[in-house]
């Protein structure tokens, strides 16, 4: 209550001890008095210091508890003022100076202070040196509780208190020596401000222990205390008013008027009966509150011990003795035992184990500790419990006891276990579920995920709870997502189910099945989401193949046009399975029949195009994918395309160029195989959509590689269709025409044959003659009508044997010889000497030389020349024959081995298969046959058949 007049008293008086102090040190006699009435005096140096020393050591030694090097600082310095108040009225007792009183400020003090230069009063002394003894005994305390240093401090008081009220009084000095005090020489004052000091360092040691003494009377909260406060300052001051009123009379004059004293003691007597009258009322007004405030504390009492007993915790109360001193109704309930059977008992016969807790004794005033102990309790059948103590240590007076306020914990023990399991069951099934499972905040944030979903996701936990659902769902489902967010926030339903899809790390799409529910608390207030999160890509994936397949049939079947199915193809593989896309269809011989290119972006579709227009047959050599797979007709997957492969593949920088453009990440070839035969190959790959390519993949793609294989050979065999319709309105237009003409011939000369007689007829064979030529006609047409027949069929036999290469090609110049010379064409035969035999079937060759010197005769002019040539070529014959025609026009050169097709420019003769049959008896041998010509300078046909070292003789071909 008093603990801030202890430090306001020293450190006023270390104030002004120092200013004195100063004052001495600049001789300021202003400094020096502080307080300049009538008679102050001066405070001393030896004063100043003992004072400035005096309010340190209060400081120091005012927490009894304090630290021991401030304990023992303080008590150095008390001995410090004992022993300068002790050579001081030393030297008063001895009449003698010791030469203390000059040890500071000499000369000033000689100037300020001439009668005792220095010196302080016989009582200031005392004072110093009972203030010390008081500072030594702060602290300590007798058998019968009372505390030596409080009279000290009193008796300073006293005597500060007396030179206080002599200054007010204004008496005079010197004066004659104190009674008992001879023998210390003439009576002198403390100053003013040197008895002030004393006065309130007395006060503050006195407020050190303010329970005890007098001050423990003042502060006391029972009548005795109200009263004392009440008439303390009556008692000091009425007194002192009174007789300062009558020295004031006498000092005015009037010392002998009638009824002086009288007069002044009625007043006296007056002022005290008043004040009797005026605490008498005090008093009774102080017993009507207190009568209140015990009808109160009843009132308070009986509402407790209701709440005590009937509470369902166990209320104990032990004294410092730890006796139990209150057993509550519900301490018998959890206990067990009897009030009557515990009080008096230690606190320990209802603890299983010791309570290690300080004594109530040693505990200050009321305290509340917060903290709740966890101990555990014994029943009076021996049953040991768990239980939770909150612990209250009370001091009312000098009585401390501790209120114990025990809670049985086994239903909440039982409890946090359910719970735990609870939570650890949950914690199980939610970190091993086989689906994605999450935790999410009402901001969308990941509170916590299981391993499933990472792994789903390609996130790590971590990871996952740095990021919001709104970050990995796809743009295309985040608004309906949202949309049954607010719904569930909102209260219009408990859960949510709906299929979306999330972005991997990788950056393809995941497809789930989300299942989300709202969590709210006790109030129904929003806690955060939970969803169950299932990966459905799988079935995702097979309704789409299977919707793809379905679809595959009806738009393949929807046309039987070969660009328009190949167009079907790439479009139904980009961009549902591909971001690009390659179809190529390829024939008997190895060339590109069709080719189409599409990717998901117009920029990478022209890339496409550039790359295969710039690097027509890049793909078509050996080595490459797309001709690896159509050789072997075996699929090709790529799961992965590193950058080695692209540098293999490429024919130079530009092409490399292209294909890193391209960026395939992912790759699948299948072939084009239906009816026993590849077609075509297809080749779809990845790049920006970041997907591999698995087996089950190649597996959907191979099935509709079949389909569209199918649908391709369809389209294939309706143009073959086509092509044979047309092929034999042909043959049957050049029969109608060309049969026409040999027919009407054999019609015109049977008819004049009819006509002549018998002699005429055998005079004139002409008519003999031209049917006979027509029938020839006919019969060779018929024949190459028949071969090219066979050729389309693949029934063309060649029987081959080893012949002469010089002779067999000898025997074909002499066939046309007679005919070359009646148009003045000269006939060369050139053969290579190192040219071996052929292997081939003579008749057949025959027949395919015949028919180019033949077509070589037909379009060289008179005085022209034909060179039949033949040189080796690895393991076959090349043989040629050159004409000094007109030469072949550029644009017709890839029609001549067409069946029945003949030049425009031309004249119209034969049926047009002469070539056709070359072409097809060339390629019965294992040989082929092209075409050199230029405009102008002749034509050269060459064809290559087999040599007679490397073959079989017994070999039969088929075409």
């Amino acid at each position: 209550m008093l603990g801030w007049l202890v430090p306001l008293v020293c450190t006023f008086t270390v104030l002004v001890s120092a200013t004195v102090l100063v004052g001495w040190a600049m001789a300021s006699e202003r400094l020096t008095r502080v307080v300049f009435l009538p008679g102050a005096g001066v405070m001393m140096p030896i004063t100043a210091v003992s004072l400035l020393t005096t309010g340190c050591a209060l400081w120091l030694l005012r927490s009894k508890p304090g630290k021991r090097l401030a304990r023992g600082v303080g008590l150095a310095l008390a001995l410090l003022v004992v022993g300068l108040g002790g050579l001081v009225l030393l030297e008063y007792g001895m009449q003698r100076s010791f030469g203390i009183d000059q040890l500071l400020f000499a000369s000033t003090v000689d100037g300020l202070a001439p009668r005792l230069p220095g010196r302080p009063s016989p009582l200031t002394a005392m004072s110093l040196m009972m203030l010390g003894f008081a500072l030594l005994l702060l602290h300590v305390r007798t058998r019968s509780g009372w505390h030596p240093a409080r009279p000290l401090a009193l008796f300073v008081a006293l005597i500060a208190t007396q030179a206080l009220i002599g200054y007010a009084y204004l008496e005079e000095a010197p004066l004659t020596a104190f009674i008992g005090l001879r023998a210390f020489g003439r009576y002198t004052p403390m100053a003013l401000h040197s008895a002030l000091l004393f006065l309130l360092l007395s006060v503050g040691i006195l407020s050190v222990h303010p329970r005890h003494g007098l001050m423990g009377v003042l502060l006391r909260n029972d009548a005795g205390g109200l009263m004392a406060r009440r008439l303390l300052p009556a008692v000091i001051v009425l007194p002192l008013l009174v007789w300062g009123l009558h020295l004031l009379i006498e000092e005015l004059g009037y010392r002998g008027g009638p009824f002086g004293n009288s007069v002044f003691a009625l007043v006296t007597v007056l002022a005290f009966v008043l004040l009797l009258a005026r605490n008498a009322n005090a008093l009774s007004r102080l017993d009507a509150r207190q009568r209140e405030v015990a009808q109160s504390l009843r009132i308070s009492e009986a509402r407790l011990a209701g709440i005590v007993n009937n509470a369902a915790d166990a209320i104990i109360a032990i004294d410092e003795q730890r006796d139990i001193t209150l057993f509550n109704t519900g301490a018998e309930r959890i206990f067990g035992y009897a009030a009557g059977e515990v009080l008096g008992k230690p606190m320990d016969l209802l603890l299983n184990g010791p309570l290690e807790l300080p004594s109530p004794a040693a505990l200050g005033t009321v305290r509340s500790d917060d903290e709740r102990w966890r101990l555990s309790g014994r029943r009076k059948n021996g049953e040991v419990f768990p239980a939770e103590a909150t612990l209250a240590d009370v001091r009312v007076d000098d009585v401390a006891f501790r209120a114990v306020i025990l809670r049985d914990m086994s239903a909440r023990v039982r409890a946090e276990e359910a719970r735990r399991n609870r939570e650890a069951l949950f914690r199980t099934a939610f970190d091993h579920a086989p689906i994605g499972m999450s935790l999410v905040g009402l901001d969308g944030h990941f509170l916590n995920v299981n391993e499933a979903l990472g792994q789903m996701l390609g996130y790590s936990r971590e990871e996952m709870c740095a990021v919001t659902f709104q970050d990995l769902t796809h743009p295309e489902d985040l608004e309906g997502d949202l949309f049954q967010v607010r719904r569930l926030l909102e209260g219009e339903r408990g859960m949510y189910q709906l299929e979306k899809r999330y972005r991997h790390k990788l950056g393809h799409s995941v497809f789930v099945l989300l299942t989300a529910s709202l969590v709210r608390d006790s109030r129904g207030e929003p806690l955060h989401f939970i969803s169950q999160v299932q990966d459905i890509s799988e079935r995702k994936r097979q309704e789409r193949d299977q919707h793809l397949l379905a679809e595959a049939g009806p738009r393949l079947a929807s046309s039987l046009d070969l660009g328009t199915t190949v167009t079907t193809v790439s479009r139904l593989l980009v961009p549902t399975l591909a971001d690009f896309c390659i179809v190529t269809m390829i024939d008997e011989r190895g060339k590109v029949q069709h080719r189409e290119c599409l990717a998901s972006t117009q920029e990478k579709t022209q890339l496409m195009e550039e790359l295969f227009g710039a690097y027509p047959q890049a793909h078509l050599r050996r080595g490459h994918a797309l001709t690896e797979v159509f050789m072997s007709g075996q699929s090709l997957l790529l799961e992965d395309v590193p950058e080695s492969l692209l540098e293999s593949t490429a024919e130079d920088a530009r092409h490399l160029d292209l294909l890193r453009r391209l960026a395939p990440s992912s790759i699948i070839v299948v072939p084009l195989s239906a009816r026993g035969h590849t077609v075509g190959v297809v080749a779809l790959g990845t790049s920006e959509s970041g997907r591999s390519y698995g087996p089950r993949d190649l597996t959907l793609c191979e099935e509709l590689a079949r389909r569209a294989a199918l649908a391709l050979d369809n389209a294939r065999l309706h143009a073959r269709s086509e092509e044979a319709t047309h092929l034999r309105d042909e043959v049957l237009r050049i029969v109608a025409h060309d049969l026409r003409a040999p027919l009407n011939v054999i019609s015109l000369s049977a008819g004049t044959m009819m006509k002549r007689s018998p002699s005429e007829r055998a005079a004139d064979s002409r008519p003999l003659n031209s049917i006979q030529k027509a029938v020839t006609r006919a019969t060779a047409l018929i024949e190459d009508l028949l071969d090219v027949a066979r050729m389309q069929g693949g029934g063309l036999t060649v029987d081959r044997r080893p012949e002469s290469t010089v002779a067999l090609l000898t025997e074909a110049l002499e066939l046309h010889r007679a005919l070359a010379e009646a148009q003045s064409i000269q006939l060369q035969l050139d053969v290579s000497p190192d040219t071996p035999d052929l292997f081939v079937d003579r008749d057949r060759v025959l027949q395919l030389f015949s028919n180019l010197i033949g077509n070589a005769l037909k379009f060289t002019p008179m005085g022209g020349s034909i060179i039949l040539r033949a040189s080796p070529w690895g393991e076959m014959v090349r043989c040629s024959v050159s004409d000094t025609g007109s030469g072949i026009l550029p644009e017709d050169q890839h029609h001549l081995f067409e069946p029945f097709w003949q030049a425009r420019s031309r004249a119209k003769e034969g049926a047009g298969l002469g070539l056709t049959i070359v072409k097809g008896i060339t390629e019965a041998h294992g040989g082929r046959v092209w075409v050199d010509s230029q405009p102008g300078l002749g034509t050269t046909f060459y064809c290559s058949l087999p040599a007679a070292h490397s073959a079989d003789s017994s070999l039969t071909w088929h075409v």
